[in-house]
């Protein structure tokens, strides 16, 4: 009995050291990770950084034109308040036609003498504000009256033609400069700039209108 339980503890101990020194699997080594030349993958710990210097820079930014502005004064005041917030700006100037009224006229007669006579004619009909133009390229031509909506000029011409006449209507205008205030503005930032024109300069009608990045 004894010799059997010896042989046992025998085999035991040469199955151990079998596979503890001498298995070819001893030597087993993990392999790499990374191929030869690959640098390995590190994990950033500044991503916050990255993305607040990449707005920084403009790549993610929306682009408007305020304005018009009637004064350059008013243009840069609002200017100086874009710019305080942290956003690019520029002011340029433009010429631009204003309408200042409606004139609605009878065209150039022959002569005088026949621009008088329709003149009476037509104010017989309580038409006022009837006016002989004496000289100029409408000379001749019978006013009858300055509208400042057009819907209006529309209407009395219509009249004046009901009446028998032809009745005409034009646009007059006049050349003024205005100013627009142009702007970079990264995406979230939303600044009041509407607001801030409103408080300087109430009398301009401000659009912001979307423009193309430069």
């Amino acid at each position: 009995m004894y010799p059997l339980l010896i042989l046992l503890l025998l085999l035991n101990l040469s199955v151990l050291t079998w596979n503890v020194v001498l298995s070819p699997d001893a030597a087993y080594a993990r392999p790499p990770l990374t191929d030869a030349g690959v640098p390995e993958l590190e994990l950033r710990h500044d991503v916050e950084d990255v993305v607040y210097n990449s707005n920084a820079v403009g790549t993610q930014s929306s682009c408007y034109t305020l304005g018009p502005y009637n004064s350059e004064k008013a243009a840069q005041l609002v200017a100086d308040k874009v710019h305080s917030f942290g956003l690019a700006t520029q002011v340029r100037a433009m010429r631009s036609m204003e309408t200042l009224n409606f004139l609605v006229y009878i065209p150039p007669l022959p002569d005088h003498a026949s621009a008088e006579q329709t003149a009476k004619d037509i104010a017989s009909f309580d038409v006022r504000d009837v006016l002989i133009i004496n000289e100029g390229p409408y000379q001749n031509a019978i006013s009858l009256g300055f509208f400042n909506n057009l819907n209006k000029a529309k209407r009395h011409a219509e009249y004046i033609r009901y009446l028998g006449y032809d009745a005409r209507y034009t646009e007059q205008q006049t050349a003024r400069e205005v100013f627009w205030l142009d702007y970079d503005e990264p995406f979230g930032s939303n600044a009041p700039v509407q607001a801030w024109s409103a408080a300087i300069d109430a009398t301009s009608e401000v659009q912001r209108i979307p423009r193309v990045c430069k």
